[in-house]
């Protein structure tokens, strides 16, 4: 019968936390176990030597702390101007396709139809536009400071902080400025055409949502 193998651990562990002590039991140890010409302080040196307290736990020493501690350095996010140099919110060109959008506009058409049935107050419908996600509607051009921007129509794909990014039919993307723009939003579910001022939407969609919007006169173009 196999006799059972000697627990090195305990053996090591019994002699206490001195580090002197368990340095000289440790190369004893050794020199049990390599040939005679092997040196014992050598192989003690080249090893991951660490002590053990009474409980059989490796004792760490402070700087293998430091070591093993996980940095704590948060990475820096990306700035907007980072952003823009590496082209991340870019559409590519083979991704401008209209049909590719329709589908995106559908579910549009069902999240602003839900927002109409919560009520068919026309004055809080509107409150509700004001902070709606515009991504996926079909949006109208109806007068600009810049002339050659009315008659543009197309299905908003981005919309940032000062503007409507929009494919049209044509395949074409088209940067509508919302400053100095007015446009025409049509909701088939009702069956009505709604005019917004861009003007009044200076804001990201995200925080449009949260915002409390206060009463302000309408600015002509």
């Amino acid at each position: 019968m196999a006799q059972p193998r000697e627990n090195l651990y305990l053996k090591l562990g019994s002699l206490g936390k001195s580090k002197e002590n368990a340095k000289n039991a440790a190369i004893d140890l050794i020199k049990e176990y390599i040939p005679p010409n092997t040196s014992a302080e050598q192989v003690f040196k080249d090893m991951n030597a660490f002590q053990m307290d009474a409980r059989h736990t490796p004792m760490v020493s402070k700087e293998q702390k430091k070591q093993l501690k996980p940095s704590k350095k948060k990475t820096k996010p990306l700035s907007a101007k980072e952003k823009r140099s590496l082209h991340i919110y870019d559409i590519p060109k083979e991704a401008i396709r209209y049909d590719l959008f329709e589908p995106l506009h559908q579910l549009w058409l069902g999240y602003i139809k839900e927002l109409y049935n919560q009520g068919h107050d026309p004055l809080v419908f509107r409150q509700k536009l004001l902070k709606a996600d515009y991504h996926g509607a079909i949006i109208e051009v109806i007068k600009s400071t810049n002339p050659s921007m009315v008659g543009v129509r197309g299905i908003v794909v981005q919309e940032t902080q000062n503007l409507f990014n929009m494919i049209t039919s044509t395949n074409q993307l088209k940067r509508i400025p919302k400053a100095g723009t007015v446009f025409s939003l049509e909701l088939p579910m009702c069956n009505v055409r709604l005019t917004i001022y861009g003007q009044q939407l200076l804001v990201r969609s995200a925080e449009r949502a949260a915002k409390k919007f206060k009463p302000k006169p309408t600015i002509d173009v």
